[in-house]
């Protein structure tokens, strides 16, 4: 009885540590699309600052601002869609991971209540 415990103990983890997983690789992927992003901008930024400083008339160097700064709005964008795919996709995972252990909780729920009506009708027959 104490195996069978240990054993439905260890299975009744397993979804954890499928959610773990999951939560550990999502992390990861936001944290290279984040370090990968800052270092494209930072780039971007680099090279348009030293552009911006070539620049002597007033209108251009407004021009190349306002480019700069559509261009920088539209991959924000495409980031933070990304992310999103990337998020969406991690809780998708999760609701299967959800669905498959509230699965397994019904039938190890409904093994135990058989088994206590088994242990229970043994008794009743020693006790008569």
């Amino acid at each position: 009885m104490y195996e069978d415990f240990m054993k439905m103990a260890q299975e009744s983890m397993k979804p954890m540590l499928k959610m773990a997983e999951n939560n550990t690789a999502l992390a990861v992927k936001l944290m290279q699309s984040q370090a990968e992003t800052t270092a494209e901008m930072m780039q971007s930024n680099l090279e348009h600052v030293k552009a911006l400083a070539e620049v002597k008339d007033m209108n251009v160097a407004v021009e190349m601002q306002q480019k700069y700064v559509e261009t920088l709005n539209e991959k924000l964008v495409t980031v933070a869609k990304d992310n999103a795919a990337v998020i969406e996709s991690a809780i998708t995972e999760a609701g299967k991971i959800f669905e498959g252990s509230l699965a397994e909780v019904q039938a190890q729920a409904k093994k135990t209540a058989q088994n206590i009506e088994k242990e229970i009708a043994k008794s009743r027959k020693k006790a008569a």
